[in-house]
């Protein structure tokens, strides 16, 4: 266990709203704007000017549609893949716009808090690639920030849960299996973890891709015109919703999702949303929280499955699972509550810090200089079934310390390919087997004795991706891999409750 600094600070990147959590050893605070998180919405001015958070989300209305104006949203959705933004006519990478939002939230920081801020620890879903952890990290480092450590959001909540400033010391928590279901903008992240023995585990994960509160704003919009389209009969070649509308226009559909939570209804409104022959349509519209729940009931089953496939992997049932903690802005969608109540009744809870949750339990991680360890052994299944363990868990997750450099050899070459096979064990069960393929020879001298040495190297990078390399002692040819899926676990004793 590291030595813990006097300030510990976390990020919470998020699609929807970006947060930094602050930890001094007493209860962890988050740094908002007022009482409430900062959007992650950057606009770039027609006078050159970067403006990010409520003020830019706020304008988005009324300039959205003004030329020389450009509003990113949602940027998190777009690290990794290459995906760029027209701005002045010039192209700007997710990285760089991603980069604008740490900017925002360190000059936050310093003049509303008068804090320095200069690294941490980062939260990313549970399914973030390694091209997208590098931008992201890249991104962080490029507005001052060092990302010391990323560590999934979920696990994170359950760290900022399990810690006393709800009045509860760890050890209280010992044998206890959590479930986190978080719903936000961008994704769903659910994450069943355990604390056993003083270490907290991710047991097991799963996510839902990107059908999350924004895929929702969208189905709302084509719901939306469709409905407006019918009543003014007009056809889509008529009215169709341009780039510069639709950014308004979901807008607005959020915010009338959001008010579904609470309501059985809300309007729905876009002034001068189209002109056709001269004339100028505004939407008018009511929707109601049975229009909503159709549109997402099938998005409402795949999550439940989902959920119920974590506690299957735990080979666990819904019984054992002690605590649901629902947070992320989706999960107050009626419909949702419902059904995990239906699962697990007075266990679930409603996280009262839901919007911060993420970034004080990174702020936690950061203060008790907690250090990532893989929660499952990592190792080779051999050409007899045998498990040959590479690093065990508890093995510290970080470059330098999980890296190893291995001979093994080919039993059957017919096909030109050494197949690799790692697994990982938890509990004496092998588990989440991956295969690569490396090249062989498929006739072999006889100095091989009809066996070709494989050489294998497997490393952790610094982003938490295990890199693997292999290659055949005759080929000029190699194979090589990189898998995000690992889990994790955090060491608790010895660290101040």
């Amino acid at each position: 266990m590291a030595k813990q600094k006097q300030v510990g600070f976390g990020i919470d990147f998020g699609t929807t709203n970006s947060v930094v959590g602050v930890c001094e050893g007493g209860p962890t605070r988050a740094l908002l704007d007022g009482d409430k998180p900062n959007p992650s919405v950057v606009w770039y001015t027609a006078d050159g000017k970067v403006t990010v958070g409520r003020k830019a989300k706020s304008s988005l209305n009324g300039y959205s549609e003004v030329p020389g104006n450009t509003f990113v949203n949602s940027v998190k959705l777009h690290l990794g893949k290459a995906r760029s933004f027209r701005v002045a006519g010039q192209p700007k990478s997710a990285s760089d716009v991603a980069s604008e939002i740490f900017a925002f939230l360190l000059h936050q920081a310093k003049e509303q808090h008068a804090l320095d801020v200069p690294e941490g620890v980062v939260t990313i879903p549970v399914d973030f690639d390694g091209a997208a952890r590098h931008e992201l990290r890249s991104a962080a480092e490029r507005a001052g920030f060092y990302v010391k450590t990323f560590i999934h959001e979920p696990f994170a909540a359950v760290v900022a849960y399990c810690f006393p400033h709800h009045g509860r010391p760890i050890e209280e928590f010992e044998g206890r299996n959590i479930l986190v279901f978080d719903w936000g903008g961008g994704t769903l992240d659910i994450t069943l973890a355990a604390v056993r023995s003083g270490r907290m585990i991710q047991v097991a994960k799963a996510d839902l891709g990107h059908r999350a509160g924004d895929y929702f704003d969208e189905k709302v919009l084509r719901l939306s015109h469709h409905r407006f389209l019918e009543s003014s009969n007009l056809s889509l070649e008529d009215a169709p919703v341009s780039a510069t509308l639709k950014d308004r226009y979901l807008g607005r559909c959020e915010a009338a999702k959001l008010l579904l939570s609470e309501e059985q209804s809300a309007d729905l409104d876009v002034t001068s949303a189209f002109r056709v022959n001269g004339k100028i349509y505004d939407v008018t519209q009511q929707l109601t929280r049975d229009d909503f729940e159709a549109q997402v009931g099938i998005d409402v089953r795949d999550a439940m499955a989902k959920v119920d496939s974590v506690i299957d992997e735990a080979r666990l049932t819904p019984r054992d699972v002690d605590l649901v903690l629902l947070i992320g802005g989706s999960s107050r969608i009626p419909l949702v509550r419902r059904e995990m109540q239906e699962r697990f009744g007075s266990r679930v809870i409603y996280v009262k810090n839901a919007d911060t949750i993420i970034a004080e339990g990174a702020a936690r991680v950061d203060y008790l200089g907690m250090q990532p360890v893989l929660a499952r052994s990592l190792g080779v299944r051999l050409a007899d079934g045998a498990f040959y363990e590479l690093f065990p868990a508890g093995t510290m997750a970080k470059p330098g310390v999980c890296e190893k450099r291995i001979n093994f050899f080919c039993t059957d070459n017919r096909d030109g390919e050494a197949k690799l096979v790692l697994v990982e064990k938890y509990e004496g069960r092998e588990m989440n087997e991956r295969v690569l393929g490396i090249p062989v020879s498929p006739l072999l001298p006889r100095k091989y004795n009809d066996c070709e040495r494989v050489t294998v190297t497997l490393s952790l990078d610094e982003d938490l991706i295990l890199r693997v390399f292999g290659k055949g002692a005759t080929q000029e040819r190699s194979a090589s891999a990189q898998y995000h899926d690992l889990l994790f676990a955090l060491d608790t004793q010895g660290v101040r409750s």
